[in-house]
């Protein structure tokens, strides 16, 4: 082993330099994390092996991991996030660079070996090497992430990676943050070979015996076409403005990077490499520091955190719950067991009648099929997959199932009944997870034997997109229980919250009184095109008049039925749900609601108004802004005060992962903090002495307005 003359011991364990047979090996693998990161703790260590390699030049230098399923992961983010002076930020990038400009200009070939994820950072360093190769495995990603960080590429993506593969090609990975597999990566010239993990280091060597020069992949026509006319002077501003356009339409303005992105990269590629660096260094040392970065590194540290819970939580279930029973083959109960199948579980999938559960099948065949032609599988591995879903409509082959889901009408005798016969036919132990969005569990549990082992396992639509799980428990939910559908929900790639028991739980009570408030608002005469704009100009994605038609405008009436049983005067809602029910609106998918849904772009249905009986009446954009999340934030405080949920992380996570509050703004605590609680209490007191009591601030604003409280901030990594 060679060892750099000015590493600490930290610094060597991180990385360490190895020569066999005239090559050179250079080995990240940091013992105190899972995943390798770049930062500038391996600074001196890097730089001390450069100087040997440059003074003792090896036949060529082989960049590789010795993690499992990781090259580097990205940069330190909690470095990034300690970071309040753009000139230490840019202090920091500029040795980066420097190192990554060594590491190009040594004289010898320099081959980056990619297993597992390659992301940000890491990416960056391998396209500083003269040549790259990536494993076939479902762990190689690669990738430029930063701008779900608030950021942009700052160790030279935003120049390096389109003079590889060209502009074009490029942008879309910088701008959206979008992950590639190694083929993907090889079409569009990211990395020049794939091989199979066991033969990555020859396939390394092979590369290195080649030279320094890399082969250009051959593009489609397409391909080329458009990477030229990103490139033709008189025709590049056509593509940058249409990337801009994309930008726009799908941020509304709020978050800075992308749009920095587009400017250092047009910019940049006038120029030559160092003075294109020089621009980039400028643009990512002014975002870190902004609020929006600090806000979406908050995000990520809350679900690294929420995460790390999780995967503990599920090491406590020592079973390997390998057949999972899913009862219900609607949408819902098809998009869970299509996911679980997915991630290579058995699944037995029940339905009442033969009719019902054929169009679960079909379903879970038609999200299987959209993967392939998005060439996320082949189509032998869909089949395979496809073939773990076995159908029923008896209870039979129950007794090999250790979990069941299910995924039913919410209807609590219902779902009593499928309970007891489930438990009739399942084994001792058999742990029964109900995803249901406003019955309470216990009420579920109350005919079970074993209420012990009965919990909820609340998931979003559509099943496969959304990130977010809701694990609820009873008073008398076992932790077994909940170790095994935290195993189940990891396994489906979720990231997990675990709540109290109580109607709504947390996540539907929440957005219940958002979207009454909306409702309320709509019929005291703003338009409906005014509500959801001023809700998506804030940042959702959806404004909470079309996402009642998204839901269902039934199924919105129904839970506003269940949760008026349990908390009145607060979640009343004004008598527009009746009307439309009675008028056949049931949203989207019924083909008519508040919006119009057929041939032609969506737009309102103005017969709706005079269904309402109602007037137009000035309302401005930020008094519905303010009605409509302080009274998600009311009703956030009310679950705190019960004690459903109390962790601010697994709270800004839930609003965040559940249903969108804007990830700019950190989460729905944190937007608290940041304008003050004694504001918002007096808004909410004015709002309520014009509008009626429901719009009271929850007794804990108040006691924490009087105070000078704050809730405990979510972002930091500590």
């Amino acid at each position: 082993m060679t060892e750099g003359t000015d590493a600490t011991t930290d610094e060597r364990a991180a990385l360490r330099l190895d020569r066999r047979d005239g090559v050179a090996w250079l080995t990240f693998d940091d013992p105190e994390k899972k995943v390798n990161t770049l930062s500038s703790r391996l600074f001196g260590t890097f730089e001390g092996f450069l100087t040997q390699l440059e003074n003792d030049p090896p036949r060529g230098l082989v960049l590789i991991s010795g993690k499992p399923s990781n090259f580097i992961a990205g940069a330190d983010i909690e470095e990034l996030q300690g970071l309040g002076d753009p000139a230490d930020v840019a202090a920091m990038i500029n040795r980066g660079h420097a190192l990554a400009n060594r590491l190009n200009a040594l004289p010898f070939p320099v081959v980056a070996a990619i297993h597992g994820s390659c992301l940000g950072g890491g990416l960056e360093l391998a396209l500083a090497c003269h040549r790259r190769v990536a494993t076939e495995d479902k762990k190689t990603k690669l990738g430029l992430p930063e701008v779900q960080l608030g950021l942009i590429p700052g160790l030279g993506g935003t120049q390096r990676l389109p003079r590889l593969i060209g502009v074009a090609d490029a942008l879309p990975l910088i701008l959206t943050g979008k992950q590639v597999d190694a083929k993907k990566a090889k079409r569009l010239g990211i990395v020049e070979v794939t091989c199979s993990r066991a033969d990555l280091e020859s396939a390394a060597l092979k590369l290195l015996e080649q030279g320094k020069t890399a082969r250009k992949p051959k593009k489609a026509f397409g391909q080329r076409l458009a990477n030229f006319l990103a490139e033709a002077p008189l025709l590049s501003g056509l593509v940058y403005s249409k990337a801009r356009d994309g930008v726009m339409s799908k941020t509304g303005g709020h978050y800075p990077a992308p749009l920095k992105a587009i400017e250092v990269v047009r910019e940049g590629m006038k120029l030559s490499l160092p003075e294109a660096l020089k621009i980039e260094t400028r643009a990512f040392s002014d975002l870190v520091v902004t609020d929006v970065a600090k806000s979406l590194m908050g995000v990520f540290f809350m679900k690294t955190d929420a995460d790390g819970r999780a995967a503990a939580l599920a090491a406590q279930y020592p079973g390997e719950l390998e057949k999972v029973g899913v009862v219900g083959a609607g949408f819902m109960g098809a998009g869970v067991a299509q996911l679980l199948a997915y991630r290579d579980t058995q699944i037995l999938l029940k339905d009442r009648d033969q009719d019902g559960l054929g169009r679960g099948l079909e379903t879970i065949r038609g999200l299987f099929d959209t993967l392939v032609e998005r060439r996320k599988m082949k189509p032998a591995e869909r089949d395979l997959a496809v073939s773990r879903v076995e159908g029923t409509v008896e209870y039979a082959g129950f007794e090999h199932t250790d979990f069941v889901i299910e995924a039913v009408f919410e209807d609590v005798g219902l779902k009593q009944k499928i309970l007891q016969d489930v438990e009739a036919a399942g084994p001792e132990g058999l742990i029964f997870a109900s995803n249901t969005s406003t019955i309470p569990i216990a009420r579920i549990a109350e005919k079970s034997p074993k209420p012990e082992n009965v919990l909820g396992m609340h998931f979003f639509s559509p099943v496969h997109k959304m990130p977010l799980v809701e694990i609820i428990r009873h008073p008398g939910t076992s932790d077994a229980a909940v170790a095994a559908t935290a195993k189940v929900g990891l396994r489906m790639g979720k990231t997990l919250i675990v709540v109290n028991d109580g109607p709504g739980f947390f996540t539907t009570r929440v957005l219940a009184p958002f979207m009454n408030e909306a409702a309320w608002i709509l019929t005291q005469g703003a338009r409906v095109e005014q509500i959801d704009k001023a809700l998506t100009r804030w940042g959702f994605p959806v404004g909470p008049i079309a996402l009642m038609d998204e839901v269902g405008i039934d199924i919105g009436a129904h839970v506003t039925k269940v949760l008026l049983e349990y908390f009145g005067d607060r979640i009343t809602p004004p008598p527009l749900f009746d009307r439309l029910i009675e008028d056949g609106r049931k949203g989207r998918k019924g083909g008519k609601g508040f919006y119009t849904y057929g041939q032609g772009p969506k737009k309102v249905d103005e017969t709706v108004y005079p269904l309402l009986d109602w007037k137009e009446a000035k309302i401005d954009d930020q008094e519905i802004v303010e009605r409509c999340w302080m009274q998600m934030l009311n009703e956030v405080a009310y679950c705190i005060e019960e004690g459903i949920i109390t962790n601010p992380v697994d709270i800004d996570l839930g609003v965040i992962f559940g249903f969108g509050f804007p990830p700019f703004r950190g989460g729905i605590l944190r937007q608290a903090d940041k304008l003050g609680l004694p504001h918002i209490v007096e808004r909410l007191r004015y709002y309520a002495a014009t509008y009626g009591d429901r719009l009271a601030p929850a007794p804990l604003l108040v006691e924490m307005a009087e105070k000078g409280s704050t809730f405990r901030s979510p972002i930091s990594p500590n």
